[in-house]
């Protein structure tokens, strides 16, 4: 709502002035435009209108461009801005050229004017103490570009009162802006004290060996941040982000200076505005995207190593009340485009998984930036945790249902199934076939579960099936018995789920535990992870693995059907069977952000490219059933018998081929 009898003083009409008189103008308010020399404001003007033209073109304006214009006065005398209510500075970012405009306005302007800082870096107390109105003086922090950015900052100093705080946030609403308020004066606010643990951090990784295309691919691709780390370094300007920190620690903040940000601004490499940076721009000013492309690389660089240092931070502000968990969120949601603010990606990827990463930097680093705050500790201890848990910074939808030999984890929207024999390396025994098939039976009916994730508790993934149980068939009506109640059903639902479902393989995945992943439509696997179809080994025969695994994968199934040849998780990658191949680490990370990328798309569309592959799958039961029949007829064998009886006595089978 337009705070009508307002009028509005705009210092400095450079690219940040300009864009604030220019969306006050818009609003509706009266605006005075004041900066050195009339040619700057005669250029400033220029600009301000034909970003009014073109946002007339397209329709985002409800008035004609040359009234809005009208509102807006220039003048390179301070004095026109006597008569003002509310005057926003937006100077070079320098305390002592700050400082003095700030005295000048105080001797010219009426003692009730409130006097707005669009400062990022420099303390808003520092600021008001040039004056005699530390009370009616407050932080109005822009984003560039402030016509586009939806938020800005409020800060508070030191002795700023309730009704200056009011009188600004009612400002921002009326000229269309969302905010986020910032209670006590730390260096940096939110945004670039947030920023600038990201930054550090992402320089670290990249002096620890890492290639920029793979950390920012990361960021990208994995992170779903708009800009890549060094793209976004180069757009903003090196410089420019070098000399915030410089401020920021100078003033307190515990930071330190990037060798690779200093050595880069010391050979001018300052980003798009020189034409180099990190990477190459056609000339000075001229800005052409980055070719940053997903690859295999940006599964090396673990996210949570980037932005755990600024969840930590976060935990400091909420702690100390600088802000609150919802404005440190949408800070950097609104303020920098993350799909998710920090606090939110730490209850997704675990509040656990950040303090392990936290404590593992400091022990590499021994920087104290990446001492635990207390608040991420007291969590951890509460068993608050995050989506995994039910409880971190937020609440979420969670349900545990425990059905033994398996355990199933209503996540907000997704299923987690964990095999859970570890002792037995989560081998498939009458109770594990069947609590599985509860457990999936259990998700597929859940309306509000988008998909299901399944892995295994322990060392492995699944064993494969248990020996001791097969060693109890006497003949081929034990197996068929086996088959019919145990087997076939799961197998039947797992073909056939409505559902997407994605298989973490964190170990060991033999026999039917490497067979079963053949019917998931997303297999992520642990660097550690090792596959294998070796019940030829002990007279069986892998039916999964020689109908649909040689029909949908490969060929090459079916060499390792009758070597029983362990596979490799890169091997299996390259043969079309596992997906994505990530550090053991990153398994449970990976497996959030795939589970996020099934979110994004409609419920509808994943049901139906499940519809298309499930009647993929449908075209080779025929074969998948013969080979089940094949492993019942082997059951009566006496090298069946024989390789049962070896393998539990560990001892080499005396095959007949009876």
């Amino acid at each position: 709502m337009l705070i009508m009898s307002l009028k509005i003083g705009v210092v400095g009409a450079g690219l940040m002035g300009h864009g604030i008189a220019e969306m006050c103008a818009i609003a509706g308010y009266g605006v005075t435009l004041s900066d050195i020399t009339d040619d700057i404001l005669r250029k400033a003007l220029e600009k301000i209108k034909w970003s009014l033209q073109n946002l007339a073109k397209k329709g985002g304006l409800k008035e004609d461009p040359e009234r809005i214009v009208s509102r807006i006065r220039t003048s390179s005398n301070l004095k026109s801005l006597s008569d003002a209510d509310y005057i926003i500075e937006a100077v070079k970012e320098d305390s002592n050229i700050k400082k003095e405009l700030f005295g000048k306005l105080e001797a010219i302007t009426d003692s009730n004017c409130v006097f707005a800082t669009n400062t990022s870096t420099i303390p808003i107390s520092e600021l008001a103490s040039s004056t005699k109105r530390a009370d009616r003086f407050i932080g109005l922090h822009f984003f560039n570009p402030p016509a586009l950015m939806p938020i800005v900052e409020i800060i508070r100093g030191d002795r700023t009162s309730d009704e200056t705080l009011e009188k600004t946030r009612n400002l921002a609403r009326s000229i269309g802006k969302d905010y986020v308020t910032v209670k006590k004066d730390v260096p940096g606010f939110l945004v670039n004290r947030l920023n600038d643990r990201v930054i550090l951090e992402s320089m670290s990784i990249l002096e620890d060996g890492y290639r920029k295309e793979d950390l920012d691919s990361m960021v990208r691709f994995r992170l779903n941040f708009p800009m890549g780390m060094c793209e976004l370094l180069d757009f903003v300007g090196i410089d420019t982000v070098f000399y915030a920190g410089q401020e920021m620690k100078k003033r307190g903040f515990d930071t330190r200076s990037s060798g690779i940000l200093k050595k880069m601004v010391e050979a001018g490499k300052l980003g798009m505005k020189s034409g180099e940076g990190f990477y190459k721009y056609p000339k000075p000013n001229v800005y052409v995207r980055p070719n940053i492309m997903p690859s295999d690389g940006m599964y090396l660089v673990n996210p949570l190593r980037l932005i755990s240092a600024a969840i930590n931070e976060a935990a400091w502000l909420i702690r100390n009340d600088v802000a609150s968990l919802e404005d440190i969120d949408k800070s950097m949601t609104l303020g920098m485009n993350w799909p998710e603010g920090p606090l939110k990606l730490a209850d997704k990827f675990g509040i656990d998984v950040v303090v392990s990463v936290l404590e593992q930097r400091l022990i590499d680093s021994g920087e104290t930036r990446f001492n635990v705050d207390p608040l991420l500790k007291e969590k951890v201890e509460k068993n608050e945790l995050g989506k995994k848990s039910g409880n971190g910074f937020y609440s979420w939808k969670w349900d545990h249902t425990d059905f033994g030999a398996v355990k199933y984890t209503k996540i907000q929207d997704y299923g987690l199934i964990t095999l859970n024999r570890p002792e037995k390396l989560n081998s498939l025994n009458e109770e594990e076939w069947e609590t599985f098939r509860l457990a999936l039976e259990k998700a597929r009916d859940d309306n509000e579960i988008r998909c299901v994730v399944v892995t295994g508790e322990g060392r492995a993934f699944c064993g494969g099936d248990d020996i001791d149980m097969m060693s109890k068939w006497k003949s081929a009506v034990d197996a068929k018995k086996w088959m019919e109640k145990y087997a076939t059903p799961l197998i039947d639902l797992l073909a056939n789920y409505p559902k997407p479902l994605i298989s973490a393989v964190n170990g060991i995945a033999f026999g039917g535990g490497c067979e079963l992943n053949l019917l998931f439509d997303i297999v992520l696997a642990s660097e550690k992870a090792v596959f294998a179809t070796p019940e030829g080994l002990i007279g069986a025969m892998p039916p999964l693995a020689t109908s649909y695994g040689t029909a949908l994968v490969s060929r090459k199934m079916a060499r390792y059907a009758l070597t029983g040849d362990w596979i490799t998780a890169q091997e299996a990658k390259q043969i079309g069977f596992v997906d994505v191949v990530v550090p053991h680490e990153q398994l449970t990370i990976v497996t959030a952000e795939f589970v996020d990328k099934i979110r994004r798309i409609s419920p509808m569309a994943a049901a139906g490219v499940k519809s298309a592959v499930n009647l993929v799958r449908q075209g080779f039961a025929d074969q998948a059933k013969f080979a089940a029949e094949e492993l019942i007829r082997l059951a009566s064998s006496e090298d069946f018998k024989e390789g049962q009886r070896a393998f539990l006595h560990k001892q080499k089978p005396e095959w007949t081929g009876k």
